[in-house]
């Protein structure tokens, strides 16, 4: 049985934290290393670590004195691992007790890069799914020259199993910027761009948690975090290509228009400035050309790029 090493970055998890681990802990696959890094938390996290691991050796503590960060924590526990593939969960979500097994099969059947499933959405305490993926992808290897849709999947990198191999060969990791957010957006981006073997499961195993208030999706002043990401997604791109593909640019596209939604309204005539000159810079006669990019987001780039004045007038992107 091949190892999965569960990384689990937490912050003040003390509301999340025991679920989060005894859906790990429960898990019908059992060759588990469960590395729960804890920076520096001031209320009940650590002693709840602390307990679980008196319980279950498999669970290795990290605690930082001072926070590190999102990006730095995980990379460092992406480093220490010991087991051939790698798992995030986050320390507010937690999974289905088949998850591992389900995707370790899958991972080893297809000699896959990366294997992921779908995913549950539990907003208002209710247990929501929509299907993420498009059947055209489901239960079979694929990677973005064969399907360059794949590149503008929602960021979520927490319902993946990795080869550790593949992000070590490939130098991928978070971005290490403190106090940033939506680290995982590049991370995934670079992950399906130079994955080989990429297998979609469409069975929802992994519950994402929305209604967590201290959820970086839910920070309203966090308004230009997210163009940090496409700042380090353009330099990698750089470095590979010299054009824009379209379905970067939609990706890129889409995060952009959820950012706008969720942030602040006094941030959102800046941000559209932002995004505007960003768009600009680019090439983008291949996003327009895309016939696999729907009309109504060329209609949204078109408006970005020529006619920000009228988004900032009525507030909002068609």
């Amino acid at each position: 049985m091949e190892k999965i090493s569960i990384l689990i970055p937490t912050y003040n998890s003390e509301k999340y934290i025991e679920k989060c681990l005894n859906s790990v802990l429960n898990q019908t696959y059992e060759n588990l290393e469960i590395i729960v890094i804890n920076d520096a938390s001031n209320d009940k996290t650590e002693k709840i670590l602390k307990d679980f691991k008196e319980k279950d050796k498999r669970i290795i503590i990290i605690s930082n004195k001072s926070n590190q960060g999102y990006g730095k924590n995980l990379n460092n526990a992406i480093k220490i691992a010991t087991g051939k593939y790698i798992s995030i969960v986050e320390s507010d979500d937690y999974i289905e007790s088949t998850m591992l097994e389900t995707l370790i099969k899958n991972a080893l059947k297809t000699n896959s890069d990366i294997t992921k499933c779908d995913f549950f959405i539990i907003k208002n305490k209710k247990k929501i799914h929509k299907k993420n993926y498009p059947q055209k992808i489901i239960n079979k290897t694929t990677n973005a020259k064969k399907y360059p849709q794949i590149l503008a999947l929602k960021p979520s990198v927490w319902s993946i199993l990795y080869k550790k191999d593949f992000l070590i060969n490939n130098q991928i990791f978070f971005q290490e910027t403190k106090g940033a957010s939506f680290q995982d957006t590049s991370f995934q981006f670079k992950c399906m761009y130079l994955g080989q073997k990429i297998c979609i499961i469409d069975t929802p195993l992994y519950n994402y948690n929305l209604d967590n208030p201290l959820s970086s999706v839910n920070s309203k002043e966090k308004a230009f975090a997210i163009l940090e990401e496409f700042k380090n997604i353009n330099n990698f791109f750089k470095a590979k290509t010299n054009k824009q593909e379209a379905f970067k640019l939609f990706f890129e596209l889409k995060a952009y228009i959820w950012n706008f939604k969720r942030i602040n309204k006094n941030y959102k005539n800046n941000f559209i400035d932002k995004i505007s000159e960003i768009f600009n810079s680019y090439k983008i006669e291949e996003f327009y050309k895309c016939k696999e990019i729907p009309l109504k987001y060329k209609i949204k780039m078109f408006l970005i790029t020529k006619h920000n004045k009228f988004i900032k007038v009525y507030n909002f992107i068609l």
